[in-house]
């Protein structure tokens, strides 16, 4: 895995992005969690500026997944959104609850299973040759779960001053990734899971409600 292509291109308002899939859409394995994220830019003369993003995930035993999170505008504006995967159906559903607006659309099909493009920790690195080292950083207890963890180090061919790296602990066997941390020439990301919980989360959450207005697909 190469740290640059894992990383999503970011503009000057980060903080307007959703939040990272932590938690894909994987059958068998019911959780429920809080998710928190901290975006630091780092500017010109040294001043770094924090967003912190919190949501709730929630994924039920045939692999749908619910996001729960406020998006700002960088203008001091939030909304209430909703995502849910629906692995079932092939679905993608954005639920925006004060609206009271569920805009549909349908996810391919292929032989790579389900998948989605949601935002990835981290931003682009600049332009440019980058060398990525991997290493395996062994097993540890996260949330009373064994999770594995792999570092990443990418430096840059024409300035070997310039470094990135990439540290995420996560279970396969459960679709889960627990932390990750990814920090930039002038920028970091961190990601975590807190208050973890395998039950049934409500199926409830998984639907659109029945007085919400369905558009797309």
């Amino acid at each position: 895995m190469s740290l640059l292509a894992a990383s999503s291109e970011g503009g000057e308002n980060w903080g307007a992005t959703g939040p990272v899939c932590t938690v894909r859409p994987s059958p068998g394995a019911p959780v429920s969690a809080r998710q928190v994220e901290e975006r630091t830019q780092i500017l010109a003369d040294g001043t770094a500026i924090t967003d912190l993003l919190t949501c709730q995930v929630y994924r039920d035993s045939a692999g749908r997944v619910r996001i729960a999170y406020r998006l700002g505008d960088g203008g001091g504006r939030s909304e209430e959104v909703g995502n849910l995967l629906d692995p079932v159906e092939y679905s993608e559903t954005m639920l925006l609850p004060e609206q009271k607006i569920a805009d549909r659309g349908t996810v391919p099909r292929s032989s790579a299973g389900f998948q989605v493009g949601l935002p990835v920790a981290g931003r682009a690195l600049p332009k440019g040759k980058w060398n990525t080292q991997e290493e395996a950083l062994g097993v540890r207890v996260i949330e009373g779960i064994e999770a594995q963890g792999t570092r990443w180090v990418a430096t840059s061919e024409e300035q070997p001053a310039l470094m990135a790296f990439r540290e995420r602990w996560s279970s396969q066997a459960l679709g889960l990734t627990l932390e990750e941390k990814v920090v930039g020439p002038n920028w970091a990301h961190t990601v975590k899971l807190q208050n973890l919980n395998r039950g049934e989360p409500d199926p409830a959450l998984f639907v659109v409600p029945f007085d919400y207005t369905v558009q797309g697909q």
